[in-house]
């Protein structure tokens, strides 16, 4: 047990929380604010769409970057300490020894992915704030991980998930894809790309991808929503912030046969509209759930009276309002607050 670790890296998540990082810088930083805190052969780091639970961004630390088939397994499988369990539960961060009674071999994950490469620890980590996830983190080593270093983890989580809301900040004007056309893909039954649009190629360098389309692994962010389809059989949406800091939407759908859906997946990359992305911008500045909501209301050219009538407030109380969300955006007006929101997203 590292007692005064655990308090220096406490002490520099705090910092980070309010360090409001772009998400690339957020991953480096991270991993090592927590190197000596939580001490592992490796990791794999993930933003997320708090909606939707679909991991959107990621960062592999000493690994190999996660594939369709992981997704399959680690990430959608019902399997101990999935993250859509840890999201709800009342601590965010659990050991999977524990969690499968000391029997590892319980756990598909384990059976599939860990066994195979010599790892035996795993400590999983959700990072929620205020019941909402914003992302998540897997910690992976030879050996297991400790009751303390859980506890460590849980802690700092809400911290982690204040620094990856924070990084929507970041999000600038409509990029470099603004005026392109969306880009489809169509998936065939064995996760082979069957056809995609002129465009596609140039949507997915949000995600840094620079292969063939067709030839390539594509990028994880791509693939995984893939995956949610496969398994559900239902339609899935994710937004996701681009390398060029432009909010990009995600869809993916069941490409119906002429008889029955038989595996294949469209999915179609586009710049994602202002009101999908307002709420997350919002919360991004730290906005209250009050405020955000208010804050919808002036997006759609409510006044303050209408805004009162709305939300059942006094127009004092509005007024009170608007200056706390101008304080925390770090404008003077009405005006400047919408072109700041509308300018992050289409």
């Amino acid at each position: 047990m590292n007692h005064a670790a655990h308090f220096r890296a406490y002490d520099q998540v705090v910092l980070l929380a309010a360090a409001k990082l772009p998400l690339a810088d957020l991953f480096e930083e991270a991993q090592q604010v927590l190197r000596r805190a939580l001490p592992r052969d490796s990791s794999c780091w993930h933003a997320m769409d708090p909606s939707t639970l679909i991991e959107t961004r990621y960062s592999a630390e000493k690994m190999r970057a996660p594939t369709a088939e992981i997704a399959e397994i680690a990430y959608l499988h019902d399997d101990y300490n999935s993250f859509s369990s840890l999201f709800k539960a009342p601590r965010h961060a659990g050991i999977l020894s524990e969690a499968t009674g000391g029997d590892l071999t319980k756990s598909s994950r384990y059976v599939a992915l860990l066994e195979p490469v010599g790892m035996t620890g795993e400590l999983r980590t959700a990072f929620v704030v205020d019941g909402v996830p914003w992302g998540c983190v897997s910690f992976f080593r030879q050996g297991d991980f400790t009751p303390e270093e859980r506890d460590f983890a849980n802690v700092i989580a809400p911290l982690l998930g204040l620094s990856f809301r924070a990084a929507g900040v970041h999000a600038r004007a409509a990029g470099p894809g603004a005026d392109l056309w969306p880009g489809v893909l169509v998936f065939d039954r064995d996760r082979r790309v069957e056809s995609h649009t002129p465009s596609t190629a140039r949507w997915l360098e949000e995600f840094g991808f620079e292969g063939s389309v067709t030839a390539d692994r594509l990028p994880y962010e791509v693939v995984s929503i893939v995956e949610r389809v496969r398994l559900t059989g239902q339609e899935a949406t994710a937004r996701m912030l681009g390398e060029s800091g432009q909010w990009i939407q995600v869809h993916a759908a069941p490409a119906t046969a002429a008889t029955a859906w038989d595996q294949r997946v469209a999915v179609v990359l586009q710049a994602a509209a202002v009101p999908s992305i307002a709420p997350l911008i919002s919360a991004a500045y730290g906005l209250t759930p009050r405020e955000r909501e208010l804050t919808e209301l002036v997006l759609q050219g409510n006044d303050t009276r209408e805004i009162a009538g709305r939300l059942h407030l006094s127009p004092h109380t509005v007024q009170s309002h608007l200056k706390s969300i101008f304080a925390k955006v770090g404008v003077r007006s009405r005006r400047e607050l919408v072109g700041r929101i509308s300018a992050q997203g289409k």
